[in-house]
Order: C-alpha cells, then structure tokens, then sequence
C-alpha cells in the first residue's frame, strides 16, 4: 500500500512539471474551417469586460468565429451570439487583433478577412471587420463608419501599434493575392509563379479615433508580396515603432521587409538588405523577445523548414542569422510511428514558460491543409546558452494543423499558459485526434514572477508597444507590449516577468509610446501591478519647432493636416479665407504634440486661397492650399 501511494505521490509530482491539456475542461470548443485549403486561423487575447480575467476571440474561417469569456474559475463561455460579433458567416476570417481605437477605455477588436464564401472560380474580395467594445458586453459593426468598408482585400494578419505617436492605436495589414484564380488547396510555386499576382499591404493611420485612412504610400511602404502581415516593433531602441513584414513565397516575389520608422519625420524607410533581414523565404510568422537580456529585440521568423533567427546586435549593426547556432532551426522533425517531416510553422512566441530568468520559445507548426500530414509543435527550452526541444517532455507536441499560437494567464496564477489554434483537415482522418484547438495550462512554472499592466492617458490605452523593463539583482529584463504578432494573432498586453527566486524588485520602467519615461521602485514579486501613464511628466517634444502641412495643396473636397507642436499643450486648428475669416473649426480643442485629421470642405465654399492654421500657446502656426 505504501508502495502505491509513493508511486502516486511522483506520478501526481510528474503530471505537475508539464503543460496540460486543459480545453475540454475550460468548455472550449473550436476548429478552424479552411475554405479550399491552407489560410488561417488566428486568435486574439482581449480583456473585452475589464473585469481581470482575459478571454480569447478565435477566427473561424469559413465556419463561426467564436468569442470565450474568461469566467475566472478556469472555465470559458462562447457568447460571440450575445456579444454581437456573429457578423456573417459568407465571410472566411483569418486573424484578429485588438486596440481601443477609440479610447473610451473598452478594447476592439479588427477581424482580417480573406474573401466571401464562392463556389466560382474566382474568389471575391470582401473588406475586413472593425467591431466597436460598446462597454456593456457587446459589439458594433463599426467596418463602414471607420472606413473599411469599401477596400475589398484578401487579408491574413493585422497588428495595431501607435507609429505617429499621437496616442491612438494605427493599424498594418498584410495582403496576399491583388489576383487569384483556381483552387486554394493546390498552392505551390508553381501556381504562385503562374497567374497569380502578389498584392500590397495598408498602412493605416487612426484619426482621432474616428476613422483610419490607409497612408502606406506617402509613409514609403511600398511593396507588393505574399503577404502574412507584419510586426510593429521598436528594434532600434530609439522608442519609436518600426514595422517588419513577413511575405511567403519571398524566392518568386517580394522578401520581408523591414522599415525603419524616422519619427518625427513621417516616413518609414526600408532598410532590409543593409540589415541582412530580407529573407526570401515562405515567411509565417514572428515572433519578439530579447532571448539573451541585452536590451535589444531579437525575432524569430516562422517558415517551412529552418525558421530565421535575427539575433539583434543593436547600435546599427546588421542583424546576424543565428538559428543553427542556437539550436532553434529545425530541417526535420520526428514523427510518431517513425519517419520525420519538414517543420511548417506559423505562430511564434517568446515566454518565461519556468520563471528562470530567460525566455523560451513555442512554434506552432502545421501541414499545408491538405494533405494535413501530422507536423508536431516544437518547444524549445533557453538553458542559458542556446535551446533544447523538450515538446515531448512538456506535452507540447500536438501534430494537428497549428496555425496562429498565444500566451497568456487565463486562469491569473501567475505564469503563462499557450492557446494553440488548429485548423480542422480536409483531408488524412488520422488527424481526428488533433482536429480542435488547444488550451494548454502550464503547469511547469516554479519560481517568482511579476506582471504589469500598463494604463494610457495620452498615450494608447494599453500602452501598445511600449517598453517595459525591470530591474532586479543585476538583471535587466525587458518586455514589449504586443499589438499583434505570431501568426495573425495576438498575445497577453500584460507584460510577464520570470524572476527565479527574486523577492524584491529594484525597479520597473516604462517607456511610454509618445511619451516619457515613468519609474517605479522596491516592487514585491508575486502580483500584478497596474501602472497608469503619468501625465505631469516632463514629456519634451522630439520637435524643434511646430509645423503643419495639408495634402492634397490644390483641393475640391477633402484635405488631410498633419501638425506637430514644440510641447504638449491645447490647441485649435481652423480654416480661414483670404481676408482672414474663419469659415471653419477643425479641431475645437485638443491636447498633444501630433495631430493628424481630414476636413471636409463645405460645398458652399467657393474656390481660392485659404490658410490652415494651429492655434497653441499664444503661437500660431500656418500653411496654406488652394481650394479648386
């Protein structure tokens, strides 16, 4: 007897070292539904409630998205009927990301979608989806009124990030095909080097919370590629957000791309070559973490086969290839029952899965679908010096069709947990143990831990892209907040710290998007931590001076301004005519450094000269156009 309970006592010791399928317990229950072949799926993490406990939205592709609220006993509920977001199901959604576009202090949520439900030949377009967080547990269709309605794409992943720094979340969508004919389940290089043409991503830029106007051209992002959506990140350290993009099939058309974000200038400039980060390769995903604690962003890029990783050695240097090095490209994997595979991966995340100080990583892979052969996960283990695949030790090798993967503390004990999204196969019933996603609680984490939650006033209202460091013992871990990443997904915005045996924090920072830079001392592991923006900081403009400019100069109806001011303070912006009369009020009152807005000209208005001007602080500052 006693023998027995030993025996159980390791068993149960074991069970507790591993991560754990929870999913059929926490009431989810989902597969992704591909149309034809291949595409999606992807998840989003959002706190839609604010009530502390983070629910999941999960793209449905040709079959019902669902949306899981987190009920904060370990359990979920699928209320995407209640909830408003059963939009329509002839649409085939692929990905999702959320931001409060419109800082009511509620989150939304983008839905990317690839065309409209078609038996024909040719696939129809359809535009993505933009829900607006009513606050009362519901959503609005908000896609036509925010200006979405009328640019029909086959969209794959989407991230949100504050690019111009004026406070409210801009939006990077990836495209893949401006043309497509045939059948989706048959794609390869063959078919993509036919007649298929590559299409061009948006570059959107949020007005006032108002609208989104897609500004890629004028910003320089100019590409046409495969596309599978992009990261917005600060890579230099100059706080700002960069923007790198991931394409498929980079060997036939277009490689990533990565753009240096010169803010305050408004442009992004491509500097892929010179950065060694223009891979031509079938680009999933990405994935963001500083794996080595040196204070610069390193990104491994999901692929078939050997998956890049751009190790980051800062101060302008290139970025150096280091996945051989560190044991984290895999040309093969093995398979159950024997034989091996070419990896196909698609999400990407970088977490302190064991508290020990360092980030470890999850790629989701899966097969192209169909055949839908099995294609296990890989987790990969950071002992210090490179990484040990442990998928199997740590009940993470599911061999379903995995696509977009997340982290986050579903059930707030303090370590993460992953959310694995699997796409139902055409094809290979061998599969039918794999065909639903996964929930996976960890269970393997030991040690301390703290989490921040950041709150924005001027700045985004979580802080998107933000930097989070700490400070501890010698260490300096540092965390960005993700406004979309992996593949066409999106994890935690909550910033997760592992702190080995760490009690006490010698200090948390912030660098605030926009923003300053705010410091908080002697913090106790164990807790989350909700940190609101300062706003009585000294927050110095990167202006020398203000300016504003309009385009078009020569107009008939719509002008778009762009103003930027020395300091943050009030202002006003209004039209006046030749003689110097007001004929209109822009902006009625606005506090910030950056403006960016559209002005529709009144029909009354006759043509001629007129003066935009900003108003701020006893300074004016004045440009002019001409009204046609």
């Amino acid at each position: 007897m006693c023998l027995v309970i030993l025996l159980g006592v390791i068993q149960a010791g074991l069970t507790q070292t591993t991560f754990t399928d929870v999913t059929i317990e926490a009431g989810i229950n989902h597969a992704f539904r591909v149309f034809q072949g291949t595409f999606g799926g992807g998840v989003a993490v959002i706190d839609y409630d604010n009530d502390g406990f983070e629910d999941l939205f999960i793209a449905g592709g040709v079959g019902s998205d669902a949306f899981y609220k987190n009920n904060g006993d370990g359990t979920f509920s699928n209320i995407t009927v209640q909830a408003g977001l059963a939009f329509n199901d002839t649409l085939i959604t692929q990905g999702a990301v959320s931001a409060d576009v419109n800082k009511d202090g509620y989150i939304d949520l983008f839905v990317t979608t690839l065309a409209s439900v078609s038996f024909g030949n040719t696939i129809p377009r359809a535009s993505d989806i933009l829900y607006l967080n009513n606050g009362d547990g519901t959503f609005t269709d908000a896609t036509i009124a925010f200006g979405f309605g009328e640019l029909k794409t086959f969209s794959t992943g989407a991230a949100f990030g504050d690019f111009n720094a004026d406070g409210y979340p801009d939006l990077f969508v990836g495209n893949y095909f401006d043309h497509f004919t045939g059948d989706l389940d048959k794609l390869n290089s063959g078919v993509i080097t036919g007649e298929q043409r590559p299409s061009t991503d948006q570059l959107y830029i949020n007005v006032a919370g108002k609208s989104f106007i897609n500004r890629a051209d004028d910003y320089g992002v100019e590409h046409t590629g495969f596309g599978f959506g992009g990261v917005f990140t600060d890579f230099d350290n100059d706080h700002d957000l960069d923007l790198y993009v991931v394409n498929d099939f980079g060997n036939r058309a277009t490689p990533n791309r990565l753009y240096r974000n010169d803010y305050p200038k408004q442009e992004f400039v491509e500097i892929s070559r010179e950065m060694r980060v223009d891979f031509g390769i079938n680009a999933m995903g990405t994935g963001v973490g500083d794996y080595d604690n040196d204070g610069w962003m390193d990104y491994l890029i999901t692929n078939i086969a050997v998956s890049p990783f751009m190790m980051n050695r800062g101060q302008d240097n290139p970025f150096l290839e280091q996945a051989t090095a560190l044991g984290t490209g895999f040309g093969s994997i093995s398979i159950e029952g024997g034989g091996a595979v070419a990896p196909v991966s698609w999400g990407c995340n970088f977490f302190d899965f064991d508290h020990d100080l360092d980030l470890d990583i999850f790629i989701c892979n899966g097969a192209l679908n169909p055949p839908g052969t099995p294609n296990p996960n890989l987790f990969l283990e950071n002992n210090g010096i490179n990484f040990e695949e442990k998928s199997t030790a740590f009940n993470l090798n599911d061999p379903g069709l995995g696509r977009g993967s997340v982290t986050f503390d579903y059930d707030n004990d303090g370590d993460l947990d992953l959310f694995v999204v699997n796409q139902r196969p055409t094809e290979n019933a061998a599969l039918i143990g794999s065909v639903k996603s996964k929930l996976f609680r960890n269970d393997a984490a030991t040690g301390n831990w703290l989490k921040v939650k950041l709150k924005g006033i001027n700045t985004s209202t979580r802080g998107l892209g933000a930097r989070v460091a700490v400070v501890a013992q010698g260490h300096r871990l540092i965390r960005e907040i993700d406004g979309g990443s992996s593949h066409e997904s999106q994890n935690t915005t909550i910033a997760h710290f592992g702190l080995a045996n760490i009690n006490i924090i010698d200090s948390v920072i912030i660098h605030w998007i926009g923003g300053g830079t705010q410091y908080m001392t002697v913090v106790e592991a164990n807790q989350m931590i909700e940190i609101t923006e300062d706003t009585e900081l000294e927050i110095q403009s990167p202006f020398a001076e203000g300016a504003i400019r309009i385009y078009p100069s020569y107009f008939t109806n719509q002008v778009t301004l762009e103003y930027q001011l020395p300091k943050f303070i009030t202002h006003k912006v209004v039209v006046l005519n030749e003689q110097g009369k007001e004929v209109d009020v822009i902006v009625e009152s606005e506090k910030s450094f950056f403006g960016n807005t559209v002005w529709d000209a009144p029909a009354y208005l006759s043509p001629g000269l007129y003066f935009f001007v900003v108003y701020a602080d006893n300074t004016r500052y004045v440009t002019r156009g001409f009204k046609k």
